[in-house]
């Protein structure tokens, strides 16, 4: 079973578009992310952009989209924060003060943190594997 997660970010459409072209530009995610709008007001032609939602179809990919996530909130000037929730009920907020000052061993932690709530238990076994692992 392909394993779902969707970003939400604060800050309104425009932050949202400029995860997704970064999320777009890794090579690891090409054709795995799709863009969500919202509602569509009245008299507007389209909703703003609300989440994307990426497929995980390996761990390799869970690790790409924690690391986009990371790298970009890094570059964010502002108090932006990405919400990342998935199908088994997971949730979690990673903010761009949280990151912005982490060293290189934090950054890893918070990477690893992402892909182990992001990435379920069955998913990462191996196909062909059962309950015990075997």
């Amino acid at each position: 079973m392909l394993d779902i997660v969707k970003l939400s970010v604060s800050g309104g459409a425009a932050e949202a578009t400029d995860l997704a072209v970064w999320l777009d530009e890794e090579d690891a995610l090409r054709g795995l992310v799709r863009r969500e709008a919202g509602p569509v007001p009245e008299g507007a032609l389209g909703g703003e952009l609300q989440q994307l939602v990426v497929g995980l179809t390996s761990g390799g990919v869970a690790t790409a989209v924690a690391s986009v996530v990371v790298a970009w909130l890094r570059r964010r000037t502002g108090s932006v924060t990405v919400r990342v929730s998935g199908r088994d009920g997971f949730e979690l907020e990673v903010r761009a003060g949280q990151v912005r000052n982490m060293d290189a061993e934090q950054l890893r932690a918070q990477v690893d943190q992402l892909v182990s709530a992001a990435w379920s238990d069955s998913a990462r076994r191996e196909p062909g594997e059962g309950d015990d692992g075997e």
